[in-house]
């Protein structure tokens, strides 16, 4: 069963980042991108109705976007289409050929984008992980559905608030690594907790969670035995 996971990347390296602060609201809607020759990337975007005129005023003083085209206003919004081209090659962690990640829908902000995709199990999404850090693109795991087709229905796979909380920091910050690239005691740091107490809590959650999905018969590989 695929899993939708909701991800976070703040970084003002990203492109559009810049252009979505000098916005009204501070966001665009990214519904696809695609990459052109050499190093342009095309973006299927929307913006607010009421941020048309600051969009496109900002646009062009980017000195990064090399064409932007109107396409029509819906009751969304105004869709443009974006050209980008920079030297920097951070979006080289995105690279479809190279993991199993489907993007469903993107929010850019002025602190970095917020993605939504579709990954075939875990071993696809921490292969995102790890590109993004190879790139040192900051990478935050927000939330994981087990639905594609209802992804507000996040699942939390039997565990409590704690122990999903802990879980999911501890995968975020690189504790669930080969090699392990997060302490017990940093993961506990960041959570405000002792180092005996996060062992326990993961301890607790781990073995909660295997029994949800191995036990079960789900195809989901649990994060403990990656």
């Amino acid at each position: 069963m695929a899993i939708v996971a909701e991800i976070f990347l703040s970084s003002e390296a990203l492109p559009l980042v810049e252009l979505a602060r000098a916005l009204p609201n501070r966001e665009i809607s990214l519904s696809q991108l695609i990459r052109l020759e050499g190093s342009r990337y095309l973006f299927m975007i929307c913006i607010a109705a009421d941020a048309r005129a600051a969009f496109e005023a900002a646009a062009s003083e980017q000195s990064d976007i090399v064409d932007v085209i109107p396409i029509g206003e819906t009751p969304d919004g105004w869709f443009y289409q974006v050209v980008t081209e920079r030297d920097s090659d951070v979006l080289e962690s995105h690279d479809p050929t190279q993991f199993e990640g489907v993007l469903m829908e993107a929010r850019i902000t002025g602190d970095g984008w917020i993605e939504r995709k579709v990954f075939a199990d875990y071993d696809a999404l921490s292969t995102l992980r790890d590109r993004c850090e190879v790139y040192e693109l900051p990478f935050e795991l927000l939330s994981i559905s087990l639905n594609p087709e209802n992804p507000s229905e996040r699942a939390q796979f039997g565990l409590t608030d704690r122990q999903f909380e802990a879980i999911r920091t501890a995968f975020s910050l690189g504790y669930y690594d080969a090699p392990r690239t997060a302490s017990t005691a940093e993961v506990a740091r960041e959570l405000g907790i002792s180092a005996p107490a996060l062992s326990d809590l993961l301890r607790r959650a781990e073995h909660r969670l295997i029994g949800q999905t191995v036990a079960n018969g789900s195809a989901l590989k649990p994060i403990a035995g990656r």
